[in-house]
């Protein structure tokens, strides 16, 4: 039997994640060739999944140079944790709180997977759990244009806080498993709002995490 083929939407996301989680650090040079090869397809599905990575912020075309996983700055990133702010309150508005029994699964997953963290730390399975959290609240977004853009902008916020996470290991690990616990209580009530409350409050807190990190200097993000 032949490989099954890997579409362009499965490329672009497994694309997406490897910048996120700094597996392609800024200014890394994504060649055609070399993802073809990997992928085992045409340079045109490729060529594909850039465009759109491309859109969604994340890499920009350099003449001689290719595609490059595009930098970050302190500007930009802080507008937009403070849109991501906004949009985590607007979640109390098109959360559906039925079939609760899925997420509250998951995050139980979620939180044994993170108390594992404690005792063998991998920033890829820090990463993996914090994505899987991000896709449980974006499943249950009721509007399509909210979803969409709760995952883009977590995507494209997303590598701020693994570029703290050697110096605030300790922090996000007790954060992240915070946030799981009481996401499941939300869930359990059934109140949207709590829901939404309770992701605002720990990304408020993780922001703050992040400009105690660049203020003591040990983080450095480029300004334009």
């Amino acid at each position: 039997m032949r490989p099954k083929r890997i579409d362009t939407g499965a490329i672009f996301e497994m694309l997406r994640y490897r910048i996120s989680i700094l597996e392609y650090p800024p200014g890394t040079a994504l060649k055609e060739v070399a993802l073809s090869d990997e992928f085992g397809v045409s340079r045109t599905p490729i060529r594909q999944a850039l465009q759109r990575l491309e859109l969604a912020g994340l890499v920009q075309p350099v003449i001689g140079h290719g595609t490059i996983v595009r930098s970050i700055d302190l500007q930009s990133m802080r507008h937009l944790l403070q849109y991501r702010l906004h949009l985590a309150l607007m979640l109390e508005h098109f959360l559906s709180m039925t079939d609760i029994e899925e997420p509250i699964e998951k995050l139980n997953r979620c939180h044994a997977m993170n108390a594992a963290l404690e005792n063998e730390f991998s920033p890829q399975a820090y990463a993996q759990i914090s994505h899987d959290m991000r896709w449980i609240i974006c499943n249950k977004i009721t509007n399509p244009f909210l979803a969409k853009n709760w995952i883009e902008t977590y995507y494209l916020a997303s590598r701020i806080w693994f570029l703290c996470l050697p110096a605030e290991k300790d922090h996000f690990i007790s954060l992240q498993a915070e946030e799981i616990t009481k996401l499941i209580d939300s869930f359990r009530s059934g109140e949207p709002r709590r829901v939404a409350t309770t992701v605002h409050d720990a990304l408020q807190t993780a922001v703050a995490i992040v400009w105690q990190s660049v203020a003591s200097g040990q983080l450095s993000i480029s300004i334009p």
